[in-house]
C-alpha cells in the first residue's frame, strides 16, 4: 500500500491536469411557468396555508401522483 501523503500528492497532481471542470449534474426538464406556480402552491398548502389556490394545486398534483 502507497503511503498516505503520496497518495494525496498523486491525487492532486492528477486533478491539476484536468483543464475543464467536470460536469455534476445535466439539466433534463425545466417545468413550465404554469407548473412552478402550482408546485408553488402546492407546497403553500402542505407549509400550513390554507386557501384556495393552495388546496386545488394540492390537490391537483396529489391526483398525478405527484405529492
Amino acid at each position: 500500500m502507497k503511503d498516505i501523503e503520496q497518495l494525496a500528492k498523486e491525487m492532486r497532481e492528477r486533478a491539476l491536469e484536468r483543464p475543464e471542470p467536470w460536469v455534476i449534474y445535466e439539466k433534463i426538464y425545466e417545468p413550465s411557468e404554469e407548473q412552478k406556480k402550482l408546485y408553488f402552491h402546492a407546497g403553500r398548502w402542505a407549509g400550513g396555508a390554507r386557501d384556495y389556490n393552495a388546496r386545488m394545486a394540492y390537490e391537483q398534483l396529489r391526483n398525478k401522483g405527484e405529492f
